[in-house]
């Protein structure tokens, strides 16, 4: 399968802002594929070098082509899981708006009866 991708200069400038700005890693290396692919590298090369599988490029492309930037910033996975959940978020912003403490007096607090 050909995947050809031909950008013009301003594009390949705001994709290369993307693939060394952006703050979610998965967007710099969508960014990244797309600049070498329009660079004349294969798909199979670009997934190689980037570390993904060979379908990821063909897939930013049609990606790309289908909704330009947007395309490339939807799909975005959302990282990784909060460590705490919300309710001990929740009470330790309660706790520490509430009165100025320590934090082993903040710990102490939290886990008395």
């Amino acid at each position: 399968m050909r995947c050809e991708l031909r950008l013009a200069e301003v594009k390949k400038l705001t994709l290369g802002q993307l693939a060394f700005n952006h703050r979610h890693r998965d967007i710099r290396t969508r960014a990244t594929g797309l600049v070498l692919l329009s660079s004349g590298l294969t798909p199979p090369k670009v997934a190689e070098r980037l570390g993904v599988s060979v379908q990821s490029p063909y897939n930013w492309v049609m990606a790309w082509r289908e909704r330009g930037v947007v395309g490339l910033l939807t799909g975005h996975g959302g990282g990784r899981p909060r460590a705490l959940p919300d309710t001990m978020v929740a009470a330790a912003i309660q706790i520490a708006t509430t009165e100025p403490l320590t934090l082993k007096k903040s710990a102490t607090k939290r886990h008395s009866p």
